[in-house]
């Protein structure tokens, strides 16, 4: 830890619970990062931003939560998670809970031990070979997903964009371990830098070498550069590294879009591109339902479903109006129903310690004990059948083939 210097924040809270999951980590719950900055260095993070509030040097200068472990077994202790089942987070896509601090300070390690009580799978994102250090305590989780970011197979390539970050084979060396552990794991093959790493040949390596390393999953995307200094030192190592690709770079940004998106021309063709390679190897192009189905409740794996279900049809070029409108009943029932749950004491049992989830399931399950009811909540047939098989039947949605698979 010689080249950072380390300093204290407190944390205001432990264990956050949402009203909806998240789509995208497929959680209910968040444990805030032990750490603010990153010591991996990687010169795409949007987490340098100036929306994120980080002072200072982002890989030198780091925030240490020091008092998070304890305000996460408190959290536990009072009960935070006994009535809702749903897979908690570890930390955020703009710092790594397993940088290299961790292996001094094992914050993160601390805030897992608190967390084993709950009961409740657990999700980490991290791109450190670290998390391997952690896996006696992962396994006394009863649900495990490893999530490792791979952006590119070239060792040099990331020497130059993630330079203080785990070697790519390293990397998928934890993918191989979390599948052989029995863990699900899968890579975010994101962000994939134009003319760099996003290329068709180097995608379809990258894809290939997650599938052969044991992947469930491989989840692509795209860089996003914000305005501010994220993109200034982006852009400047364009320039010191890749000087011909400059003028791709200014063109393909040349909005400032806040998010940092790249013109649609740009990306959505190369997105028909990934998912399509994806697609040949069979191999689901984000976090799949078999999955999540197994982190989430069956209301809200249902919520995920029905969000991944928009973007999947999408890059098809299929109209996806009456599925937004869909989900947005769904997820309004969902939200009025927990809401109301949430207002009264339920108290958990020892035979039960999972209250408004029982009952929203009930509810749920309710609706669904006929093909039209899901139909009539959302307001789309055809929609209600594919549910309908999903909660009475236990079927799959299939990624790849955009499919229902029934039990055997």
């Amino acid at each position: 830890m010689s080249n950072v210097e380390l300093r204290t924040i407190e944390a205001k809270s432990g264990l956050a619970k949402a009203s909806f999951p998240d789509a995208f980590l497929v959680s209910l719950y968040r444990a805030q990062a032990p750490y603010r900055g990153c010591g991996h260095g990687c010169v795409y993070c949007d987490g340098r931003a100036e929306k994120y509030y980080v002072e200072g040097c982002f890989e030198r200068d780091l925030w240490v939560r020091k008092n998070l472990p304890e305000l996460v077994a408190a959290d536990i202790q009072h009960g935070v998670a006994l009535r809702e089942y749903g897979a908690i987070c570890i930390g955020s896509g703009v710092t790594d809970v397993y940088q290299s601090v961790e292996r001094e300070l094992e914050l993160t390690r601390r805030t897992l031990q608190a967390l084993v009580p709950s009961r409740l799978p657990v999700v980490i994102l991290t791109k450190s070979s670290g998390i391997l250090r952690d896996f006696d305590l992962l396994a006394q989780f009863p649900r495990v997903l490893v999530i490792v970011t791979v952006t590119t197979m070239s060792s040099d390539t990331a020497g130059i964009l993630e330079p203080c970050a785990s070697a790519p084979g390293d990397r998928l060396q934890v993918v191989r371990k979390a599948k052989e552990t029995g863990f699900f794991t899968g890579v975010m093959a994101m962000p994939l830098c134009p003319g760099i790493s996003d290329g068709p040949e180097q995608s379809r390596i990258l894809f290939e070498a997650a599938q052969a390393a044991g992947a469930d999953f491989v989840f692509p995307g795209g860089l996003t550069l914000r305005p501010g200094r994220q993109k200034e030192l982006f852009l400047t190592l364009i320039d010191e590294r890749y000087p011909e690709l400059a003028p791709l770079y200014r063109d393909t940004y040349h909005e400032n879009r806040p998010s940092g998106a790249p013109l649609a021309g740009y990306a959505s063709p190369l997105m028909k591109v990934w998912n399509a390679g994806l697609e040949k190897q069979r191999m689901p192009q984000m976090i799949p339902h078999r999955i999540y189905r197994e982190l989430l409740s069956l209301p809200d794996s249902l919520f995920v479903l029905l969000q991944h279900l928009r973007t999947l049809y999408s890059i098809k070029g299929v109209d996806t109006r009456p599925l937004v409108k869909a989900s947005g009943l769904y997820g309004a029932w969902l939200k009025a129903n927990r809401t109301a749950l949430r207002r009264k004491r339920i108290p958990p049992l020892d035979s039960e310690p999972f209250p408004i989830t029982r009952i929203l399931t009930e509810k749920l399950v309710g609706i669904c004990s006929t093909q039209e009811g899901f139909g009539i909540l959302c307001g789309n047939p055809k929609l209600g059948r594919l549910v309908s098989s999903i909660v009475n039947e236990g079927a799959c949605f299939d990624y790849p083939t955009l499919t229902s698979v029934r039990k055997s």
